[in-house]
């Protein structure tokens, strides 16, 4: 049995009617700590960078402070260019075993985080990670003052993060969120606003990191950002309200319940109509996809542009702004104006989006000069909607009590993205830095391309089962 997805939102019992009633002006919720989150890491992300690449310099290999103070500098600095080629290698090696210890324990949490949210409620799984953040801001700060302390002392940093969930938790809370209180209908458009939420903090945090750093120096920069980690913290807190109606209490001991990965296995892979499972697997593997890339090219594309085009904070900050500027714009003209007016489908428009990321990626590999980056980042505007509208379209495609375990399957598979692709990238990076740098986003242009390919199957699915142009809701058999 199928039931069209214009049903009336009412018959999805987990929506919090206070927040969906037409009575009700719009209210800002998860917008508002997504933005303070990522604008203090788009601030702080380039520095930490700068500030490991010099301790790798001077702690493990030997170099002296003069020779490496270059590393800290927000402009080009061409008095370590002799030294780029060794310290990336080491410095890839060390953000590696970073990130591995970061994605680790939320990799474990997300097996367990969403079913048990059914229950406990959304809240919890925002407010966790926040906290996290905040600690590993102070720690970050401390970290940066004790100028003796190796590159390898950072990972120390990141574990309260992690432990507490990190971004997996943060973001399968959010999206579980405005999932609950949005209708059917109105549900794309408001997970384009959290991505642009999410956008115009990366945009600010990213434009404003050189001059801060010019302003107030290494320390308090970094002290500014674990600023806004606090802020997002105290706004969830003291203002977000739980969004599931009936949430029973519980603590992060509480999480650890092995009935609870049962349960999401059920439900996940359970037989559905018109090739339901398959269906909603190929979406999560594509959204999957899309975060291995992300996650392998995060701390890589700085030290790309470093050896390629030879740009410095002040550079690689400006273009991460104009980039997620570019993108935010994108999503916002895509989904209120395109989308509408041609009428096109949450999945192809989510097809097109990874084409036009595989084409974004192919200009970069072969970038010789700085214009390159600039046309990747125009080509790609659209890129941001694919995890929205894919996320969006499995709301759409499922029963309300299986939203949730489905998101933290999604997340679960996406915890695993962390563990591997910074090692594929960072390896393949240190192997062809000399030979051909680009080669990591010929691998991500790949990766794109096979995503553009799952959803294709998913489109047939839709085109076999004979609905047509949207999603229908997969109810189980009876």
């Amino acid at each position: 049995m199928t039931q069209n997805d214009d049903g009336p939102p009412e018959t999805n019992q987990n929506i919090n009617t206070e927040f969906v009633s037409s009575n009700n002006k719009y209210r800002i919720t998860m917008e508002l700590p997504l933005f303070f989150t990522m604008m203090a890491l788009s601030l702080s992300g380039a520095v930490t960078r700068n500030i490991i690449l010099y301790r790798t310099c001077v702690h493990s290999l030997n170099h002296s402070k003069n020779e490496c103070e270059g590393f800290l500098s927000p402009t080009k600095a061409n008095i370590t260019q002799h030294l780029e080629e060794e310290v990336q290698k080491y410095e890839a090696f060390v953000s590696m075993v970073r990130i591995t210890f970061e994605s680790l324990a939320p990799a474990i949490l997300s097996l367990f985080l969403g079913v048990w949210s059914d229950t406990h409620g959304r809240k919890p799984l925002v407010a966790w990670p926040l906290f996290g953040m905040c600690i590993s801001g102070a720690l970050t700060v401390i970290y940066s003052m004790m100028d003796f302390m190796g590159p390898w002392w950072y990972i120390l940093t990141v574990i309260p993060t992690s432990f507490l969930g990190g971004f997996t938790s943060l973001f399968t809370g959010s999206f579980c969120y405005v999932s609950d209180i949005t209708s059917i209908e109105k549900r794309s458009f408001r997970m384009t606003l959290v991505e642009t939420a999410v956008s115009i903090g990366s945009v600010i945090g990213a434009i404003s990191s050189s001059y801060v750093l010019r302003a107030v120096g290494i320390v308090y920069l970094l002290l500014i950002a674990t600023t806004l980690y606090v802020f997002a913290y105290v706004f969830t807190i003291v203002f977000l309200k739980e969004s599931l109606q009936g949430a029973v209490e519980g603590n992060l001991l509480s999480v650890l319940n092995f009935s609870l990965i049962k349960e999401m296995g059920k439900k996940c892979f359970k037989k559905r109509p018109n090739h339901g499972r398959a269906q909603i697997l190929l979406l999560t593997f594509a959204n999957s996809f899309s975060i291995f890339i992300m996650m392998g090219l995060m701390n890589l594309e700085y030290n790309y542009t470093r050896t390629k085009l030879h740009w410095a904070i002040k550079e690689y900050t400006t273009f991460s702004a104009v980039n997620t500027t570019i993108t935010f714009l994108g999503s916002l003209i895509g989904v209120i104006l395109i989308q509408k007016l041609l009428r096109i489908s949450d999945l192809l428009f989510s097809m097109f989006a990874f084409l036009s990321s595989t084409v974004e990626y192919i200009i970069k590999m072969f970038a010789v000069t700085t214009w390159f980056m600039y046309l990747g980042a125009g080509v790609s505007m659209f890129k941001g909607l694919s995890s929205p509208l894919i996320r969006s379209m499995l709301t759409k495609m499922l029963p309300p009590d299986d939203i949730a375990k489905v998101f933290a399957l999604m997340c679960a598979i996406e915890g695993v993205a962390p563990l591997v692709s910074p090692a594929i990238f960072s390896s393949l990076y240190a192997y062809t830095i000399n030979s051909f740098p680009g080669a990591i986003y010929l691998l991500s242009s790949s990766i794109t391309a096979l995503c553009v390919v799952l959803l294709g199957i998913v489109q047939y699915f839709i085109w076999k089962g004979g609905s047509q142009g949207s999603f229908q809701q997969l109810e189980e058999e009876e």
